[in-house]
């Protein structure tokens, strides 16, 4: 069971998906069938529109991000399912942020695209924020529980604002959390 209100992250999952689908659009319109017809006919052949369209959902998926973070520690949900729905979340993004990053570099050596490159690392930047949130609610639930003492994990929530640490630091969390007794802790010498 995935939780009664996971599908509030939805958007905030496939935050790295839908600014793939905006770039496809833009770049690729002149040359398919489809994102001629989702440019001409959903967006009036605007990119500023789609970029408007791509604001608002970054807005959604950061609204609905927040209600799931406070819902998850005022419902007092579960720190273990938290850090493992997160984990896998962070794991299903890992595609779409290797893409954006290419995508990025590419856009980076000509002039005239310098600013997409500038705002997918924006874009980026922003996702990594929202899935990180989940993992800050895994590990308030994990203190709350007292699973673990805050000194002990406060490395996971500064890990969660650096590419690719935060999977990493997503992954180890979820497996310590798992079986917290398997920490060694440091013993006072007095």
């Amino acid at each position: 069971m995935i939780g009664k209100r996971a599908w509030l992250t939805i958007p905030t999952l496939l935050l790295p998906y839908c600014t793939l689908f905006t770039l496809a659009t833009i770049f690729l319109s002149t040359k398919t069938s489809f994102f001629k017809f989702v440019m001409e006919s959903v967006f009036g052949g605007s990119a500023i529109y789609l970029f408007l369209a791509l604001f608002i959902y970054c807005l959604l998926a950061a609204v609905l991000s927040a209600v799931y973070f406070i819902d998850s520690i005022y419902k007092k949900r579960d720190a273990l399912f938290l850090a493992k729905y997160f984990m896998i979340v962070k794991l299903i993004q890992v595609p779409g942020y290797v893409l954006i990053f290419v995508l990025g570099v590419l856009c980076a050596i000509t002039i005239l695209t310098i600013p997409f490159s500038i705002a997918l690392f924006f874009i980026d930047c922003f996702s990594l924020l929202l899935s990180g949130l989940g993992i800050a609610s895994a590990v308030i639930r994990a203190i709350q529980q007292e699973i673990f003492k805050p000194k002990e994990i406060l490395w996971v929530p500064i890990t969660q604002l650096f590419f690719c640490i935060d999977v990493v630091a997503a992954i180890i969390f979820y497996v310590i959390l798992k079986n917290p007794k398997a920490v060694v802790r440091k013993q006072p010498l007095i």
